[in-house]
């Protein structure tokens, strides 16, 4: 082989590994910046529910729920009726609204993301439950069924109000 042969040969591997690290040092910032992130979005809620003991009130990343502390002496802001389950045939319509029924102080506190309390006025995603709204929103019953899920397992209202936000915000 000529010497011009064999400097060819030394010189692609070398541009294999340089690219290959490139990639390899993109990909890690890339991982990097999204654990930051991350890390970052768990303190802000944090700071988040400290700041709001003193008003009591739980608003939540996106500003928008009204989450009480206190839940002892909770009003509702929802005064309608909710919906009966078995007015409806699909099974999501009928375990959403029969959510709406057994969990309506955490329905109430929740802000709706589908967008009806400003474009049809209601008050909380517990709203939705007492009209057939949420039997034809998605969001609605996936909202509900969420909430209905984390109550079960002994979420507290803060902890519902951040999945929340990070699930449909």
């Amino acid at each position: 082989m000529s010497k011009k042969q064999k400097s060819k040969k030394n010189k692609t591997p070398k541009k294999r590994f340089s690219t290959s690290f490139i990639v390899i040092g993109i990909i890690t910032l890339i991982v990097g910046f999204w654990g930051l992130s991350e890390l970052y979005s768990g303190y802000q809620q944090t700071q988040l529910a400290k700041k709001s003991e003193h008003s009591g009130v739980y608003r939540g990343v996106s500003g928008l729920h009204l989450a009480k502390f206190e839940q002892s002496n909770y009003r509702f802001r929802e005064s309608k009726k909710i919906l009966d389950p078995m007015r409806y045939k699909m099974q999501k319509q009928m375990i959403s609204y029969g959510v709406a029924g057994k969990i309506p102080q955490v329905l109430d506190q929740i802000y709706c993301f589908c967008g009806c309390s400003h474009s049809i006025g209601h008050k909380s995603l517990l709203s939705c439950f007492t009209d057939d709204h949420a039997a034809n929103c998605g969001i609605c019953m996936d909202q509900a069924l969420l909430a209905d899920k984390m109550t079960s397992k002994g979420s507290s209202i803060v902890e519902i109000v951040d999945a929340m936000d990070l699930q449909f915000n």
